[in-house]
């Protein structure tokens, strides 16, 4: 088994990456294909637990190919300054638990984060679940940012 990566709140570049992970509104979700092919989307996240937890429809290319092959990247846009790299290199799995289950635990935050969002998709926290029923689970292996 990967060990998770350890973050160092001391080290300005590990602080101002989880600072990151826990404002910015999308991360870029890369999953490799059964073509071997990388396959990037833009997704809503949430950092909990120092994982990027992802709601995720079932049948998507992502989901799909996490079940073949649990490698993922998990990058950030570069920034105002395009000078801020975070990506994190990890393992990311399909959560035993159901979306129900995920949203009555961190259900408050993420709603908090994608207020706009969802009230744009017109949906809540019960028909997002349903739609949305996957939750990807990438656990940081490494870090490569500056």
């Amino acid at each position: 088994m990967t060990e998770r990566f350890t973050w160092d709140t001391a080290n300005d570049v590990h602080a101002r990456s989880l600072a990151r992970l826990e404002s910015e509104q999308i991360i870029w979700i890369t999953t490799i294909g059964r073509n071997g092919f990388p396959h990037a989307v833009p997704v809503w996240f949430l950092w909990h637990d120092g994982a990027v937890v992802i709601f995720s429809e079932p049948a998507t290319a992502k989901v799909k190919n996490l079940r073949e092959n649990e490698h993922a990247l998990a990058h950030l846009e570069a920034g105002d300054d395009h000078e801020q790299l975070t990506v994190l290199q990890g393992v990311a799995r399909i959560s035993e638990r159901s979306a129900s289950e995920w949203l009555a635990e961190i259900g408050d935050r993420y709603g908090a984060k994608y207020e706009h969002g969802l009230a744009e998709l017109k949906l809540t926290a019960e028909t997002m679940s349903e739609k949305y029923s996957s939750v990807i689970v990438l656990e940081p292996t490494h870090l490569i940012a500056w």
